[in-house]
């Protein structure tokens, strides 16, 4: 993390938390798009088997240095820079999730009338309440 007296953490551009990580799995599909070649292409190419390229490309596959170092061989792209592109959407995943399951405490006055339903919210949402 970079810290820069006078601004708040979360303020700095290389600090914060995207809204959607990208897997880079969106990159080997625009480059397959780019340079018109399919995913049986992309398997004859690497050996790296169709059902792999696939679940990468979707995002429900990590990235594998192997498939990284088949992927500079075919795309010449080093691959660092395909591990990086994983390493960070990890990162990314995890602080989203910290981000999105962050608690917050909020303090209202509810008036008398309104307690009946707060207390169907607090039920429902399993809000903590003190009253």
């Amino acid at each position: 993390m970079i810290h820069v007296k006078g601004k708040p953490d979360n303020m700095i551009a290389n600090n914060l938390t995207p809204f959607a990580a990208t897997h880079p799995g969106e990159m080997i599909k625009d480059e397959l798009q780019e340079r018109k070649m399919t995913q049986k292409q992309l398997e004859e190419m690497t050996g790296i088997k169709q059902s792999v390229i696939s679940e990468t490309i979707n995002g429900k596959r990590s990235l594998s240095l192997n498939f990284a170092i088949a992927l500079e061989k075919v795309f010449g792209i080093p691959a660092d820079v395909w591990m990086n592109m994983q390493t960070k959407y990890d990162i990314d995943v995890a602080n989203i999730a910290k981000r999105d399951n962050k608690s917050e405490t909020v303090k209202l006055t509810i008036p008398e009338s309104d307690h009946s339903l707060l207390l169907d919210l607090v039920r429902k949402f399993g809000w903590a309440c003190a009253f």
